[in-house]
């Protein structure tokens, strides 16, 4: 019922639960006239036809549109709380809780249907820099418009997240490394394509990435997937930033 108010509206409820009513009343009105009728006590059936047809039609609009109207806030009201329980506001980007339960999730699928994956950490490079350079209004404005480069070039399937800060992460299914490299370099180009606008100032941004990546036999859990990613990109930072590397042995574990 929740869903079909949701999806129909308020004008649309209103009619149908008006239209409801007003049959309801009238075949009602009508077993008890037939009823009635049979011992005598019931003569002027149409005024009672009329009476049962022009009260639900003249009550109920108001009424279903009043209570229609709360429920429907109400609703709007959850999805905003879950919403806000899931994505970062700022990013649009699944926020850390959300990104590692689904990220739990996913793993468990893996090892279920027997896929693998590549996870990705992303950092933007000097991030601290563009907020002491241009304020952290533009800060804010080179992270939403990262999310909105992560959100273009990510699959249904994927996980995207803000794990913090100018820190992102993507768990990409079915991926293997060179694929993931594939996404690496498409979202590299993308973001230093970019010029964020601030005060007559144009903000560039580059990316550090590490990348991991798990076939289906060599799976491991999320929290130490994302370190083994987060080691690459460290390392990336350490090559003179910009750049993607994929985590090898002998980065370790740790």
């Amino acid at each position: 019922m929740r869903k079909l108010i949701v999806r129909l509206g308020q004008t649309k409820s209103v009619i149908v639960i008006t239209l409801f009513s007003w049959l309801a009343s009238v075949l009602v009105t009508l077993g008890v006239v037939f009823i009635f009728s049979r011992f005598g006590r019931i003569q002027d059936i149409a005024s009672h036809l009329t009476i049962a047809s022009l009260v639900p039609l003249i009550l109920t609009p108001p009424i279903s549109w009043f209570i229609i109207g709360l429920f429907l806030r109400i609703d709007q009201l959850e999805v905003k709380m879950r919403d806000a329980a899931t994505y970062d506001s700022l990013t649009g980007l699944l926020n850390r809780r959300a990104f590692m339960e689904q990220g739990n999730y996913l793993f468990n699928l893996a090892n279920r249907e027997h896929f693998g994956f590549s996870v990705l950490v992303v950092d933007l490079d000097q991030f601290k820099t563009i907020n002491d350079k241009f304020g952290h209004a533009a800060g804010d404005k080179v992270l939403e418009s990262f999310g909105k480069n992560a959100l273009e070039f990510s699959r249904k399937s994927d996980l995207a997240g803000r794990l913090g800060g100018e820190e992102f992460a993507f768990i990409l299914p079915n991926s293997s490394a060179d694929q993931a490299w594939t996404f690496a370099e498409r979202l590299h180009e993308a973001v230093r394509k970019t010029i964020v606008e601030h005060e007559n100032s144009e903000v560039f941004c580059t990316l550090s990435i590490g990348i991991a990546a798990f076939p289906e036999d060599r799976l491991i859990d999320i929290e130490k997937s994302l370190g083994m990613a987060d080691k690459a990109m460290y390392r990336a930072k350490e090559n003179g930033r910009n750049q993607s590397v994929v985590y090898s042995e002998s980065m370790g574990t740790g």
